[in-house]
């Protein structure tokens, strides 16, 4: 076998002379066999490195462009969860914006308002924060169902509020009917002030509806903090001696019209304005003896008689509760007391029945 093999080898790789001319020399060159064999060795090692490294380039070449393909994928994936991301802060502002505008309509709601609810009101919302944050990633899972809650208890707040106001306007209005009286529905008188427009554009419409009833419920409460709700002599220093309407009257003994109330009393007894006004008349008016008359707001009037002492004059600004007059027996009197008259424009009104509806 080893002899079959070395003549093939030197069949193959035959020793061999190479001329070589060089100007004017020449030279002989041998090369031997094994030179042969190690050049052809030599040649064939590079040309497998070659293909193994032509191989490998391929390889690699195949990976980065799938590698680049994934880079590509991931890149794309990530857009979208970036772009989910923004839509998901946006939407997250949104209710905050929401959150925090309701928040302050509720707070200024509860600010303007003196009812003995508005403490347990006023604590369940200072309960329900606003402040969530979310530009922090680690709120983000809990914040959406956070500010649901949030929505929730404010919608709750703001339609409790507005059944509380609608309550009170139904309230104040059937007392203002039970008095017999007439309160103007135009709010516009002596008022003003810098305009400034109310942002509600992201304020649901229960918020709304709390808002208007409250602008109604305030003008209500302000026209009846106007009103003469109280009779003008402390209540443990009178008693009605004669009452609003028809009566015998005391003098003739005849069937006779009585357009106020008698109150009767120790003699200069304190008698004291019943609401804020401007006295029209202070002096002596015939049979009413000594006698004031003081315009109010509404279009009210409130007439004193048989006074004792008058304390005020002619056009002079008074405030409730203000001491204006000493009770007396002047004029068509038998005894000492107050005959008070409460007027609305021309109508005479039953005093007790007032100061009855606005003190139950």
């Amino acid at each position: 076998m080893l002899q079959v093999l070395k003549r093939l080898y030197l069949k193959l790789f035959k020793p061999t002379q190479l001329i070589v001319r060089q100007d004017a020399t020449v030279k002989m060159l041998k090369l031997p066999s094994w030179v042969q064999a190690c050049s052809i060795l030599i040649l064939l090692a590079v040309a497998i490195w070659i293909a193994n490294a032509s191989l490998k380039l391929q390889e690699n070449g195949d990976k980065l462009t799938k590698e680049q393909q994934n880079l590509a994928q991931l890149q794309a994936k990530w857009q979208i969860e970036k772009s989910q991301l923004q839509a998901q802060l946006a939407q997250q502002k949104g209710m905050l914006d929401q959150l925090s505008q309701q928040h302050s309509v509720l707070e200024s709601l509860l600010d303007s308002t003196q009812t003995t609810n508005d403490n347990v009101v006023e604590g369940e919302l200072e309960e329900t924060p606003t402040d969530l944050d979310s530009s922090q990633p680690s709120t983000t899972v809990e914040f959406a169902p956070q500010a649901s809650l949030l929505l929730i208890q404010q919608r709750q707040l703001s339609e409790q509020l507005g059944q509380s106001f609608s309550a009170e306007i139904a309230a104040m209005q059937e007392s203002i009917d039970s008095a017999g009286l007439q309160l103007s529905s135009d709010f516009s008188e002596a008022q003003g002030g810098p305009y400034f427009q109310a942002d509600l554009e992201l304020v649901e419409a229960s918020f709304i509806n709390a808002i208007d009833q409250y602008a109604v419920y305030a003008q209500l409460a302000t026209m009846i903090g106007q009103l003469p709700d109280t009779l003008p002599v402390a209540q443990e220093k009178y008693y009605v001696s004669s009452a609003f309407g028809f009566r015998k009257d005391p003098i003739t003994g005849r069937r006779a019209y009585h357009k106020g109330i008698d109150l009767a009393g120790w003699h200069k007894t304190q008698i004291v304005a019943p609401a804020s006004g401007t006295v029209k008349r202070a002096g002596k008016n015939g049979g009413y003896g000594n006698f004031i008359e003081i315009e109010h707001a509404n279009d009210i009037t409130t007439r004193y008689g048989h006074l004792h002492t008058i304390k005020v004059k002619k056009g002079q600004q008074i405030n409730k509760g203000d001491v204006i007059a000493l009770m007396g027996s002047t004029g068509r009197s038998t005894a000492t007391h107050l005959h008070y008259e409460v007027i609305q424009g021309k109508k005479h009104l039953n005093p007790i029945k007032i100061a009855r509806a606005f003190n139950k």
